[in-house]
Parts: C-alpha cells; sequence; structure tokens
C-alpha cells in the first residue's frame, strides 16, 4: 500500500469511480422514487431461495429513509456495501477536489491474496444463510 500523486498521463480511477457511483446513486433514487417496477429475482422465481442480492433494493430504500436497522436487517452485505461505497466516494471526493496523493494497493503477497479470497467468500456465504434464514 502507498500514497502517490497521479501523474498526468495516470488514470483518475478515483474520479471515475466517484463519477460513477454518483451517477449510479441519481438513477437509483429517480427509479424508487417515480414508482417505476423493480427488477424480479430470477433466482429466487426458479429456486424459491433468495440470491445473495436479494432485499438490496429494500436495503437502499430503507437506507434513503433514514431506517439503518431495517436496512441492514434485509441484506447486511448490500448495507455494508452502501456504506462503503459512502466512505469511498468521500475519499474520492476529497483527494480529487485539492489534488490530493491518492492510496494504491501494490504488490500484495501470495498469502494475503488467498486470504482475502477467502474471507470474501466467508462473507458471500454468511450473508446468504442469513437471507436464507430470515426468509428474506
Amino acid at each position: 500500500m502507498r500514497w502517490h500523486r497521479l501523474d498526468p498521463q495516470e488514470i483518475d480511477y478515483e474520479l471515475i469511480w466517484l463519477l460513477v457511483s454518483v451517477g449510479a446513486a441519481i438513477v437509483a433514487i429517480l427509479w424508487l422514487q417515480s414508482g417505476l417496477p423493480t427488477p424480479r429475482c430470477t433466482w429466487h422465481d426458479l429456486t424459491g431461495y433468495p440470491c445473495v442480492g436479494c432485499g438490496s433494493t429494500r436495503c437502499v430504500r430503507y437506507s434513503l429513509q433514514g431506517a439503518w436497522g431495517a436496512a441492514f436487517a434485509v441484506n447486511p452485505l448490500a448495507f455494508c456495501s452502501f456504506v462503503g461505497l459512502v466512505i469511498y466516494d468521500f475519499y474520492a471526493a476529497i483527494v480529487t477536489v485539492f489534488r490530493l496523493p491518492r492510496l494504491r494497493l501494490t504488490e500484495w503477497p501470495s498469502w494475503l491474496k488467498r486470504t482475502v479470497r477467502g474471507v470474501v467468500i466467508a462473507i458471500l456465504l454468511a450473508n446468504w444463510a442469513w437471507l436464507i434464514a430470515h426468509k428474506v
């Protein structure tokens, strides 16, 4: 992990992902407020079990209403991802506006890559178990 200033020819990932996430948030808010139908989960329709993302739309709705407990309850992973995205957007906005050095993750040892993969898989399975147990 290191901090460095952007070179003139380097891609500004923080700006790109900030614009993408803010644009997606605007579209999602307009979609939800306009009363358009939300997509159905094909996996849930076919199997009767929720997928890892089931409840994400309700999670966003509850989050926008400030009902944090309800948002977490319908999909903990979606809620934590939403909070992480907000934190990242603050970071991206600050380093972009003030032209500060950027954080870059470089040269991960192979044991750390395996550990991160295992943790991500465990989190996905735990979230899926939560959704099944709570009949989301």
